[in-house]
């Protein structure tokens, strides 16, 4: 029987099939058209022959779809037929079918008017307009789609080419994405989720967080507060996550001389975050909802390791930039996925904006964080190509062959060089995207190319580290989550000109983690202590520079008091101060104040999302004002004040030499490339590039994709002979530094240990 497990394969965890390495990339196909399938081998032959011999196939449960099994037979079939040592992954559906809804009314999400909304389910195998969605915490549904999986599982363990399947996709919520949909706060008031199987759920998380309802009861200050039937918060404690911007973006009056307006408030937030003092209840619903589902992804992953613990197990989940962060999303909970030790791998689409020629597509999770756990995080590429209908030609931008090349290749070397597995997705029915010789030519250049990647030593080498906190989201408002994370994750971070590493703070405390000399915290918005101490003991070890953005470590867990601005002095080593008001974070750098900040531009503002910011999905641009509610800054003499907000004239960017170690501080949630590149630069990072473009570079490869036409300079962290593996050519001999062209949307990858 064929073995499939993640293991370590030169410095990095890898898919090994029968011990040999499968290096990206994978496929999924998309042949469901729900009442029968579209099939065309000669298209699986030809990315068989390409190199691609890992696909993920449909398999609902009987349960759901009577006649799903004979569909997956007939697809599994026709894939064997065409590439006979394929490998296969079902993605099995753990959705219930239309009768259970009926049968249990308990275990469906319902708003706090009591009511349960309609809500579309839609999979690439299955659509139904369902009375409501089943709740991703129910016990009942667990165990019913448990019975399913479990039977599924036996059914095609039993097929004569059982040995050709490796894994098992598990798939539930909308999309089968692990997320919520018809969960919109905005609808008549009505927020989620007042299940019983939520308050089940609920119940169990505060028993094992606090132990006694007298502890729940002190810190909810609600005497009647209890494990066996806990009071899910009311909607309107719930206003921090959704009432607090947009008071700049419309003012209630247009004359400047006039007062500001009063910071928007119920009673319930102060600024963007929730008062935790006095709503700790809020915070713990949240946790509770998110971890609910992780559990149950957990629950369906143990299943299958119980009956093979050589299948590999993986789900969606964990989808920053994708859904929501709070109501809706899959953005907490990740680390008990991760820790439980029966998952290998989550997976989820690259963000839908800004991967037009020039652009690149954000990474929706903390992958370095999963290495540390012999885990893997695979990319859906769902890369369109100029095939698809006028419609996404015109969003994305795509036209011709060039347009494709630029962007396959583009998204292939951020895989390589940030090492992360993969599979080309196909939307058209029965395939088309991927669908021409040269489009085959090129997989299989890249295959070659893989496979060339993994013979090396996959370990990456990266300077800086971006350091996150899925426990942050619960207290912070969606916008705020949103300004910090995914609008640096989907238009800065490539452009900074070096590789970056991610990860959950958690792993500060990690012996295995590598050591970096820049450390960027973006919402290490709630941390314990103990936290505090990992944090620091890690910065100061590395002899590092730490970059801390907005509010790091406002709220301690620990303390009586959980939320003081004072607590930013914990980590920063700067006294801080508050103002309780909306401003503008836009600032301008005084480039005298400190030589970290010399060479950028005075005259460029910084703090403000101002970059073209396209939907590559549906039509519109993005557009935000960036403000600052609270306000935070450093109140520190023996700082230097390398920038003030132009509104306020408060310090908006503070250095500070401490013992070994710099601390940088930032009051902005959100800053451009150019920023970061100075301060890596400072902190004695290699800097490839200063042309703005998106640059992946690992100790092995460095990927070009041309965000402008024109000359091009990249610099070497090592003496070399850099050879651009699509052209088969060599740029200069033992050399540092290489000059070329290129036109936007053009992407060169190179070798820098030689030809493959």
């Amino acid at each position: 029987m064929t073995t499939a497990r993640v293991e370590d394969y030169h410095g990095y965890p890898a898919i090994m099939i029968d011990g040999r390495p499968y290096p990206p990339m994978m496929a999924t196909i998309r042949t469901n058209l729900r009442s029968h399938l579209v099939i065309d081998k000669e298209y699986f032959r030809e990315l068989g022959a390409a190199g691609v011999k890992l696909f993920f196939l449909i398999c609902d449960t009987e349960w759901l779809k009577p006649g799903a099994f004979a569909q997956f037979r007939e697809e599994a079939e026709a894939l064997l037929e065409a590439v006979p040592d394929a490998y296969i992954i079902p993605r099995i559906g753990l959705h219930p079918p239309l009768s259970w809804f009926a049968e249990n009314p308990d275990e469906l999400v319902t708003y706090s008017d009591g009511k349960h909304y309609p809500t579309l389910l839609y999979t690439e195998s299955y659509e139904a307009m369902l009375p409501a969605m089943y709740s991703l915490s129910s016990q009942k549904w667990r165990e019913d789609a448990g019975r399913a999986l479990s039977e599924t599982y036996d059914a095609i363990e039993k097929l004569p080419y059982a040995d050709r399947v490796v894994g098992y996709f598990l798939a539930a919520g909308n999309t089968s994405e692990w997320y919520y949909t018809g969960v919109d706060p905005t609808a008549d008031g009505a927020y989620s989720d007042f299940s019983a199987a939520f308050r089940q759920e609920f119940g169990s998380y505060l028993r094992e967080k606090y132990g006694t309802e007298e502890r729940l009861r002190a810190r909810w200050h609600d005497p009647s507060a209890s494990f066996a039937a806990p009071g899910v918060p009311a909607p309107a404690t719930r206003y921090f996550a959704w009432g607090v911007e947009g008071a700049l973006a419309n003012p209630p009056r247009l004359y400047s001389t006039s007062p500001a307006p009063e910071p928007p408030s119920n009673g319930t937030n102060i600024g963007v975050f929730l008062d935790v003092d006095q709503h700790q209840a809020t915070a713990d619903y949240y946790r509770a909802w998110h971890l609910g589902t992780a559990k149950s992804v957990v629950h369906f992953a143990r299943i299958i390791k119980a009956k093979s613990p050589d299948k590999l197990v993986g789900a969606f989940y964990g989808s920053y930039g994708c859904t929501n962060l709070i109501d809706g999303g899959t953005a907490g909970g990740v680390l008990h996925i991760l820790d439980s030790g029966v998952v290998d791998f989550l997976a989820a689409p690259g963000v839908y904006e800004n991967r037009q020629p020039g652009g690149f597509t954000g990474q929706r999770e903390m992958n370095d964080s999963f290495r540390l756990r012999n885990t893997m995080f695979i990319v859906e590429e769902d890369t369109r190509t100029h095939f698809e209908n006028r419609h996404y030609q015109n969003l994305i931008e795509m036209f011709d062959m060039t347009d494709t090349y630029g962007i396959m290749k583009r998204d292939f070397g951020r895989n390589i060089c940030e090492d992360l597995q993969a599979w080309w997705f196909d939307q058209h029915v029965g395939g088309g995207r991927y669908k021409h010789p040269d489009i085959y030519a090129l997989i299989a250049r890249q295959q070659e190319i893989a496979r060339f990647a993994y013979s090396l030593d996959r370990r990456k080498g990266s300077e800086i580290a971006f350091i996150y906190d899925e426990e942050s989201i619960h207290v912070t408002a969606q916008w705020a989550s949103l300004d910090s994370i995914e609008m640096t994750r989907n238009y800065e971070i490539a452009h900074i000109g070096a590789p970056v590493d991610q990860y959950y703070h958690n792993d500060t405390a990690n012996p295995a983690m590598p050591a970096y000399k820049l450390y960027v915290f973006f919402n290490v918005y709630s941390l314990t202590d103990q936290e505090r101490r990992d944090i620091l003991a890690k910065v100061k070890r590395d002899h590092a520079v730490a970059l801390w953005l907005y509010a790091p470590g406002v709220i301690n867990p620990d303390r009586e008091q959980q939320f003081s601005h004072e607590y930013l002095s914990d980590l920063t080593g700067m006294r801080s101060a508050m103002l309780l008001e909306n401003w503008s974070s836009k600032f301008k750098i005084n480039g005298d104040a400190h030589p970290a900040f010399a060479e950028l531009d005075k005259g460029q503002i910084f703090g403000s999302l101002d970059r073209r910011m396209p939907n590559n999905v549906r039509p519109g641009v993005r557009s935000r004002e960036t403000s600052s509610y609270p306000v935070f800054y450093m109140d520190d003499p023996s700082a230097l004040t390398a920038a003030r907000f132009l509104g306020n004239r408060l310090p908006a960017l503070s250095v500070k030499a401490m013992d070994g170690w710099t601390s940088v501080y930032c009051g902005a949630k959100y800053i451009r490339a150019e920023l970061y590149r100075a301060v890596a630069r400072y902190a004695g990072c290699h800097i490839y590039s200063d042309d703005g473009d998106c640059l992946y570079a690992s100790r092995n490869f460095v990927t070009v994709h041309a965000a402008t036409s024109g000359e091009k300079c990249l610099r070497l962290p090592v003496v070399c002979s850099p050879y651009e593996l699509y052209e088969r050519q060599t740029y200069g001999e033992d050399t540092r530094e290489i000059r070329f062209s290129m036109l936007r949307g053009e992407t060169k990858m190179f070798s820098l240990v030689g030809k493959d």
